[in-house]
């Protein structure tokens, strides 16, 4: 009969002698404590205390892990899905409540499954009566000895549960921005941390408390338990600070959630190298649960030394130096956490941002970019304001699923999303209806726009404290505003006026009505300008509307060219009304010099006929005759011929023989009164000369070329020639 090596139980173990021999091994036969054994009937022995409490464990940090893992993984999930539990689950993994929270379960889960694998395999092993230990390759074979339990069965637990931790880690790596879009969301998760951290604190109590005979493994248990409660605690406190803007804690967060992982990692190697040891004995067989960074974390400020002393021999207790950086470490790190407090509010404004100081609550003063030494956290708070910053804010159109800006090589085909040609459909139009009377009833058309929004807070104080405590979202406020006035614009007026009004005019009306509203006005934002990228007829309208335009401007072309030739043929006959009118101008003043010409040499001619007669009659007629002369073709005939001999000339035209015969009468006319010694006459078109005729005969000129006697002058009036 021998007590159990866990001390649970009394329990009673009664080995028969065994009869058939030597070689022959016999099997225990197991008994519950009773008075009468032969009486009672046999029973399953009771789980020793220590098996009972890891399974529990366990049990509960597992559930505590999948509870987290479910909510984290509601962050996940669209904002219209569940979005009471996807607003925290998105907040926690931002300020890396999350990855510091998961990490620390999964290592206590992989501690305890480690320390409950082997409690596990030293029941079954004291219910076999300490069996040698079987050399078996089966990967479940740690379940029968604690010795295979130490070495396979740590391996096989702690691997996973590395790779989880490093999995989690990097799933849940916090977010480097300094405000949380939901601050409220994030405490209500440091609220649920802190609740799972005074979980863990009372399992670590209960395990320090436990006997270390009856579970070796309790010291070094306790310490991985009392890791994970500080890592929640501390995860939490993080939750709470980046709620509230802290943004330096971003880097305490990535070296915090770096911790889980570190000591997952040693416990890991230690599990692995345990492959190329032999087995322990049963009662040397311990879990994996010892950690040096687990150690140097939660033993205390005499942890370095006791881990010096443990590993490598050295003792610093007799020193002095030691014994003062011991007295001095605590009021040391009081006044450096003092001094982190102070300069806490030590703040660093960037050259493009503003920031509204609050003391104890309410706002004092608007900063400027530069360094300033206010009251530390939480007695005084900085809020960050933009200064001077644009921003462009698309209206009437859903950016949620709109493309990426990827880089495009310089050979690849460009997107469909860049041709910006309007008879492409583009991600940022926006359609609105415009009525419409072009059928003779009231209807409405559809006109595609881009129309772009830029805006920045107020640069004065009162603007930025505005812009900081009335309104969360200034994007979403000027979406609302500018799509109800563009609506409005649209929507009273027609297809005409609102494609033929000139873009300028549109946004400045726009600008001035935007900048009007009393919710942009007390939210402190000033309207930069309105920018509208196009209006025009949807893209599927596109070829009929080209046809409305080429027809138009047909049209104008038909009208322009009909008025340059209208302007050409007025500028012709211009010219010759000029030409005309210059030409009757120039004769007019051709025939009044003339004309006075005329008048003058008429005046000259009475005073030359005053002065001497004869003189000018004869000049006059000598001239007629020279004139005469030069436009008359000669005949000479001889007058000493005989009226016989004379010759006929026969100087018709074709007209009849009255004229040969006349100029024979006047021929020989001519010849018998001409013999004096030549007498000249001219009538009509006949010359005679000396007696000689030509033609119809003479009236009977003097040889002197005299007038006849009886003969009177021409009477010429004394009057002057008028101009």
């Amino acid at each position: 009969m021998a007590v159990g090596r866990e001390g649970c139980a009394l329990e009673v173990r009664i080995h028969p002698v065994d009869r058939s021999g030597p070689g022959r091994k016999a099997r225990p036969r197991k008994f519950m404590s009773t008075i009468d054994t032969d009486s009672q009937p046999t029973q399953e022995p009771v789980l020793p205390r220590s098996h009972r409490l890891i399974r529990h464990l366990a049990l509960l940090y597992g559930a505590l892990t999948l509870a987290v893992a479910l909510a984290l993984a509601a962050g996940w999930l669209p904002a219209s899905v569940a979005p009471q539990l996807g607003e925290p689950a998105r907040a926690a993994i931002a300020c890396g409540l999350g990855g510091i929270t998961l990490a620390a379960l999964l290592l206590a889960d992989m501690t305890l499954l480690g320390t409950l694998a082997l409690t596990a395999a030293r029941v079954r092993h004291a219910a076999e009566g300490g069996a040698e230990i079987t050399s078996s390759r089966h990967p479940l074979a740690f379940r029968d000895h604690p010795g295979n339990a130490a070495r396979m069965g740590q391996a096989l637990i702690a691997t996973p549960g590395v790779i989880l931790i490093f999995a989690a880690s990097w799933a849940l790596w916090p977010s480097a921005s300094g405000m949380l879009e939901h601050a409220a969301s994030a405490n209500l998760a440091a609220a649920f941390v802190i609740a799972f951290a005074f979980v863990s604190l009372v399992a670590e109590r209960i395990v320090s408390a436990f006997p270390a005979p009856q579970l070796p493994e309790a010291p070094g248990l306790r310490r991985v338990l009392l890791l994970t409660t500080c890592l929640l605690a501390v995860a939490a406190c993080i939750g709470f600070g980046r709620g509230a803007g802290l943004a330096w804690l971003f880097w305490l967060t990535a070296v915090i959630v770096c911790i889980p992982g570190l000591v997952a990692a040693e416990l890991a190697l230690r599990a692995l190298g345990r492959l190329f040891l032999p087995a322990p004995a049963a009662s040397e067989a311990r879990a994996v649960a010892d950690s040096l960074i687990v150690g140097l974390l939660t033993g205390g400020p005499r942890a370095p030394g006791t881990l010096l002393r443990t590993h490598l021999g050295l003792d610093f207790a007799r020193s002095w130096a030691l014994a003062f950086l011991s007295a001095a470490i605590l009021p040391a790190l009081f006044a450096t956490a003092l001094l982190c407090w102070g300069l806490s509010g030590l703040k660093l404004i960037d050259l493009g941002h503003r920031g509204v100081y609050e003391r104890f609550g309410a706002p004092v003063a608007v900063l400027g970019p530069g360094l300033h030494l206010l009251l530390p956290w939480p007695l005084g708070r900085l809020r960050p304001v933009e200064y001077g910053t644009i921003h462009s804010v698309p209206i009437g159109v859903d950016q949620s699923g709109s493309e990426s800006n990827a880089a495009i090589g310089a050979e690849a085909v460009p997107p469909v999303s860049l041709n910006r040609l309007w008879e492409t459909a583009h991600a940022d139009q926006a359609h609105y209806l415009v009525p419409s009377a072009g059928t003779g009833t009231e209807s409405f058309q559809s006109v595609a726009t881009e129309i772009y929004v830029l805006y920045r807070v107020g640069l004065t104080d009162s603007a930025a404290k505005e812009s900081v405590y009335t309104v969360a979202n200034p994007e979403s406020l000027i979406k609302a505003a500018a799509g109800r006035l563009v609506l409005r614009y649209f929507n009273s007026r027609t297809l005409e006026e609102v494609i033929g009004a000139r873009r300028d005019n549109v946004s400045s009306t726009l600008q001035a009505q935007l900048a009007a509203e009393p919710a942009i006005e007390q939210a402190g934002i000033d309207i930069v300008s309105v920018l509208i990228e196009e209006i025009h007829p949807p893209a599927g309208a596109a070829s009929a509307y080209h046809a409305v335009q080429a027809a138009e401007v047909d049209a104008n072309a038909s009208i322009s060219n009909e008025r340059g030739r209208a302007n050409r043929t007025a500028g012709i006959a211009q010219q010759e009304a000029h030409q005309l009118i210059a030409a009757a101008d120039a004769r007019a003043a051709e025939l009044t010099h003339a004309a006075d010409g005329e008048a003058y040499r008429f005046t000259a001619d009475r005073r030359a006929y005053a002065s001497g007669r004869q003189s000018f009659l004869l000049e006059r007629r000598l001239d007629a005759l020279e004139a005469a002369l030069a436009r008359t073709r000669l005949t000479l005939i001889d007058d000493r011929l005989s009226p016989d001999q004379r010759p006929i000339l026969d100087l018709r035209s074709g007209s009849g023989a009255e004229g040969a015969a006349n100029g024979a009468a006047g021929l020989g006319a001519a010849g018998a009164g001409g013999a004096s010694g030549g007498t000249s006459g001219l009538s009509g078109g006949s010359i005679s000369i000396g007696g000689i005729s030509g033609g119809g005969g003479a009236s009977g000129a003097a040889a002197n070329g005299g007038a006849p006697s009886g003969a009177e002058p021409p009477i010429i009036p004394e009057v002057e020639p008028e101009r």
